[in-house]
């Protein structure tokens, strides 16, 4: 399998803090990659950084085979998709305004927006469309911001904490979706505090402080634990780190 994404002694931070200190990733084409850690540990730093928004103090990023932000680079544009974890929408816009607007800026034909919006609407049980954005509860405004992502069917899908506030049942039918699109080929990267979610994932990375513990499909994981729990995995890696301190 071929990586769509893979960083080399990655290091970025903010003025004198260091977030990302030597990190080492792979991710597969076509797979689905969760990364699991604490707050702060860098996963939204990394997303960033693989979007072209951060340059790295150090070491090397390729996104789709190439640095984000180079001359020709598929990353940014349309080739990549992005649900923050901090909602980014223009608040006095409607919901339909909005998937027209970003479907412009995709270059989407607008039959192509009109056929998709109809899909969305209905995947992520959002209300009409003509409904303002601003006037949304949290949770619409979070499925408002998957929408989005999800709109243009970008070969990288990159999502920072999707599920948070998301009812079961929705939850299920996204992970479906991401599962189907990842057999076509879409590489999906997404941060999750539901340890258990991310079972569903084709491989996991575990981060702390800046770097990855481990990475590697749950269930190999687990296996030298014992077969415990991915959550118990990861306390277990980080009390062996800690003890190398």
């Amino acid at each position: 399998m071929t990586a769509a994404v893979e960083c080399r002694a990655l290091e970025r931070g903010y003025g004198s803090l260091e977030v990302l200190r030597g990190l080492d990733m792979e991710v597969g084409t076509g797979s689905i990659y969760g990364l699991l850690g604490p707050s702060g540990c860098g996963k939204t730093t990394l997303l960033k950084v693989l979007l072209g928004r951060l340059v790295p103090w150090g070491g090397t990023a390729l996104a789709l085979g190439s640095a984000p932000g180079e001359p020709d680079a598929p990353v940014p544009g349309p080739a990549v998709g992005y649900a923050p974890q901090e909602l980014a929408l223009y608040e006095d816009l409607s919901i339909g305004e909005t998937l027209r607007f970003h479907g412009r800026l995709q270059l989407l034909e607008p039959a192509q927006v009109a056929q998709r919006e109809a899909w969305l609407l209905d995947f992520l049980d959002l209300p009409d469309p003509e409904r303002v954005v601003g006037k949304l509860s949290g949770g619409q405004k979070r499925r408002v911001s998957l929408a989005v992502a999800l709109l243009h069917e970008p070969q990288l899908l990159l999502l920072d904490e999707p599920t948070v506030g998301v009812d079961p049942e929705l939850r299920a039918r996204l992970w479906d979706h991401l599962r189907m699109i990842a057999d076509g080929g879409t590489t999906v990267i997404l941060t999750t505090h539901y340890i258990d979610e991310a079972t569903q994932a084709d491989a996991v990375g575990l981060m702390r402080n800046g770097r990855l513990l481990a990475e590697d499909a749950p269930q190999a994981l687990m296996e030298p634990h014992g077969h415990v729990s991915l959550e118990q995995t990861f306390l277990l890696l980080c009390r062996r780190e800690g003890a190398k301190t």
